[in-house]
């Protein structure tokens, strides 16, 4: 992996996460932590913000765990952080009904933790994050609206058609991206974002099999 991130990596990879985040459940994803989770027992205790290198399973394998958990699912992104004292994966998982779940994985031993309830999509749908989804094409017609969501779903069949190890080498890059995005300053985030907005209207036209290997050309790249 290159050493020196540059601003198209991140706005590259940033496409393909606001296509998942645009077809998964906004709030949900916005109010990750509403979800009351039980007392939980795992088996690395952390008492330090540093836990680097203390997992024992990777994040691929804990998506491969939480995807097997929720029937007929897809894991779309994961975390490895520290919830009550213990090293785990926090993994989003979303069902082909558009059921959206949160898996807490054991970074230890792989146990699976905890299993929230499945968040529907009608239910993301009528929040008010949600809507500034609807208000960036509010200017569209009915119909370039459904083609905009029709092509932002292709995208998100193009993710799910890469294996997990892909989709989980995308996810931690793009984590690791984010750091640098950060420290852009405001103009600079605008003149990213015009930027971004015309990379995914060169992505959106394109069909799932050209969408899927885009991202694995991306994937080779990095």
């Amino acid at each position: 992996m290159n050493k020196k991130i540059t601003i198209p990596a991140i706005l590259a990879v940033s496409v393909f996460a606001i296509a998942i985040a645009s077809f998964s459940p906004i709030s949900v994803l916005a109010e990750y932590g509403d979800y009351k989770i039980p007392d939980i027992t795992g088996s690395i205790a952390v008492s330090d913000s540093d836990f680097s290198g203390l997992e024992e399973i990777s994040l691929a394998d804990a998506m491969t765990i939480a995807q097997e958990t929720v029937e007929d699912s897809n894991a779309m992104w994961g975390k490895l952080q520290v919830i009550q004292g213990y090293l785990v994966y926090k993994v989003g998982v979303l069902s082909d009904d558009d059921m959206y779940y949160k898996v807490i994985v054991d970074a230890g031993n792989g146990n699976v933790l905890y299993v929230s309830e499945g968040k529907s999509k009608d239910s993301w749908k009528q929040s008010e994050k949600s809507g500034k989804w609807k208000d960036h094409y509010a200017d569209l017609t009915p119909e370039e609206r459904e083609l905009k969501m029709k092509q932002w779903g292709e995208v998100k069949e193009a993710f799910f058609a890469l294996s997990i190890d892909e989709r989980a080498k995308m996810i931690m890059h793009f984590m690791s991206m984010k750091v640098q995005w950060d420290a852009l300053s405001d103009e600079e985030k605008d003149a990213k974002k015009q930027e971004m907005k015309q990379m995914m209207e060169e992505l959106l036209p394109l069909s799932v099999e050209e969408k899927t290997e885009k991202l694995r050309d991306y994937l080779k790249s990095i």
